[in-house]
């Protein structure tokens, strides 16, 4: 079966996340993707997870660059610039996340490429924006999280501001880069016009907390973190994590007659008002959490959701890729590693669609590893590419 994009092309010039996420995503699609890398490659390659890297390669990197083909490029150079001219004027989409006014130095910007492409999708990330006070500000995940509020209504009342442990404004925006840019592509299949998409981690981070922005600005109500770890500052009990006898377990929404079913803990029957759970969640997490503690977790987990209560595993990495329910929709995959070809674990695809699927096709590239196959496709012939690896260019052709 062909993929939803079969037949797009995407010059993708991103680095990162926010942006390779974004393009991985719509290569999975069945877009051809030809990711545009500097001379050496992209600067994630070589980001280590606490200091080290994955055989070489940084396992960040593995885990959002499949499906693409990689060219190098020297775009400081005419020539190079050229050449992504090139690839440009016969793309549907370009992707960059660099900050604003990089690609107009480049001779890349919006205005430059579209006078080769009248047509093209030219969708652009940032930090902040291509307008405004903080333009020139870095845009980077903890900023984001921080200015954006989350810090201060994650963790305990005493905690500092606490960050989440993922880079979620980042992942957001990657989402919403690639939800955009799929808006864009369909307008111009209808009209056959282009367009600028511009996509930011500032409104990224914003967006995913609409529902508690929205209470925050909108209710004369202080909602402050709890004492005991109610998991956010505006739910009340039982909503969090609690200790068991031999590990935790999470507790969403559920009634105190439910629990007090389950416990027997009769006094919880007493909150019997949304109020009531609210004010004294912190007293409740406390009574529930001095019984969860001398119950073994799997017995506890059964118990709750036998009477329909949101419960669930608290999970590390490990036990997540194990969990029946995740090796059944086969979201830990194996991919062959571009450096080794020994294969590595990763996520696998999040969705399903039943006429044009997803797919995973081929490992992330090495940097420029199709960099002679892109350039013939664009008709240049070997020795002219040889030529262009001499003068710096483009990348090694040698292999």
């Amino acid at each position: 079966m062909s993929g939803a994009l079969d037949g797009v092309t995407i010059a993708d010039f991103t680095q990162m996340m926010q942006g390779p996420w974004a393009s991985q995503k719509l290569a999975e699609m069945g877009a051809d993707v030809i990711k545009i890398e500097r001379i050496g490659g992209e600067w994630e390659r070589k980001l280590e997870a606490g200091g080290e890297l994955l055989d070489g390669v940084s396992p960040f990197f593995l885990a959002m660059n499949r499906n693409k083909r990689s060219i190098e490029l020297d775009l400081k150079s005419d020539q190079g610039r050229e050449i992504a001219l090139e690839i440009v004027e016969e793309a549907d989409v370009l992707m960059e996340n660099f900050r604003p006014g990089v690609m107009d130095r480049f001779g890349l910007g919006y205005e430059d490429v579209r006078e080769r492409n009248p047509d093209i999708v030219y969708v652009s990330g940032s930090g902040f924006g291509s307008t405004g006070p903080y333009t020139d500000r870095p845009g980077q995940d903890l900023l984001l999280q921080a200015m954006s509020g989350l810090t201060e209504y994650t963790g305990r009342d005493q905690d500092p501001p606490t960050p989440v442990g993922t880079a979620v404004v980042d992942e957001h925006s990657a989402t919403l880069m690639a939800l955009n840019t799929m808006f864009a592509l369909f307008y111009q299949e209808r009209t056959g016009e282009g367009q600028k998409v511009e996509v930011n981690l500032l409104n990224s981070a914003i967006d995913f907390q609409c529902q508690e922005v929205t209470a925050v600005l909108n209710m004369n109500q202080e909602f402050d973190r709890s004492e005991s770890g109610i998991a956010q500052a505006w739910l009340s009990a039982p909503y969090g994590i609690y200790e068991t006898a031999d590990g935790h377990i999470a507790i969403a929404m559920a009634s105190m007659e439910s629990i007090a079913k389950v416990t027997g803990i009769e006094e919880l029957t007493d909150y019997d008002t949304s109020e009531k759970t609210y004010e004294n969640r912190d007293e409740i997490k406390r009574r529930l959490e001095k019984y969860t503690r001398q119950q073994p977790t799997d017995e506890l987990l059964e118990a709750l959701l036998a009477e329909d209560i949101w419960a669930g595993n608290v999970n590390d990495f490990h036990e997540m890729a194990e969990d029946p329910q995740v090796t059944h929709n086969e979201m830990i995959v194996e991919i062959e590693h571009p450096e080794t070809g020994e294969t590595f674990k990763t996520t696998g695809l999040p969705a399903s669609l039943s006429e044009t699927p997803p797919e995973i096709d081929s490992r992330p590239p090495r940097s420029g590893e199709h960099t002679k196959k892109i350039l013939g496709d664009w008709g240049y012939e070997e020795g002219e590419i040889e030529r262009l690896a001499e003068e710096g260019v483009i990348g090694d052709v040698s292999e």
